[in-house]
């Protein structure tokens, strides 16, 4: 009874974040469109696969490699994919000196991808889980993961009348390219949306800050 509360706990927030995706389309610069939480989940899974392409690893995943997912329906196929999956994708970049990745020396020593990313989900889930969320899986969760801590870190005056203050993060113009292939935007900004914390999309026409206050 009390592994099927936490369950039924687990989907509600899910379905929580769901219905905030839906509200963002897409997300602030440079990241592309968000996939629907119902779209990224396996219902044919238990708990610890259901949901493993939800968050950041959607974003480092191929088309195919999504389709094929969600496809299985047995818990030891998708052990046995999400091992082949890192494997595919262990580039051999050398994100991994210094705090955030950045001028890196060449013949930096190699990290895995899935150790940068186990890394960087841990810090997420301290910093970033709220209202039954996992940090990862929520949007500063998925842009730190993919993309390391940002350069610079500050609030702007939310420019709609009641609207919570705009977090603004700043990334170096020579920022890498993160765990996804590419690099990210100079700018990432997020507000409240109920209980969670979701990229700010400026409607057509709003002027915004160059850079945080």
């Amino acid at each position: 009874m009390r592994s099927s509360s936490i369950c039924c706990a687990a989907n509600r927030a899910l379905l929580a974040l769901a219905a905030c995706v839906l509200l963002c389309a897409s997300c602030a610069g440079g990241g592309g469109s968000v996939a629907a939480i119902a779209d990224l989940s396996n219902p044919f899974l238990g708990p610890d696969y259901s949901s493993w392409l939800v968050g950041p690893v959607a974003r480092i995943a191929r088309p195919e490699e999504i389709k094929a997912y969600l496809a299985l329906h047995d818990d030891g196929e998708a052990a046995a994919f999400i091992q082949q999956f890192w494997q595919r994708h262990d580039s051999g970049g050398p994100e991994n000196t210094g705090a955030r990745g950045i001028g890196v020396a060449p013949g930096a020593l190699h990290r895995p991808a899935l150790a940068i990313f186990e890394e960087r989900a841990e810090v997420a889930d301290k910093k970033y889980s709220e209202a039954g969320v996992l940090g990862r899986r929520t949007d500063r969760g998925t842009t730190l993961i993919l993309y390391g801590p940002p350069a610079k870190g500050g609030f702007e005056v939310a420019t709609r009348p009641g609207g919570s203050p705009i977090e603004v993060w700043e990334y170096a113009a020579n920022t890498p390219a993160g765990l996804d292939g590419k690099v990210p935007a100079r700018f990432y900004r997020f507000t409240k949306n109920g209980d969670l914390t979701v990229f700010y999309l400026p409607r057509p026409g709003e002027l915004l800050h160059p850079s945080p206050p």
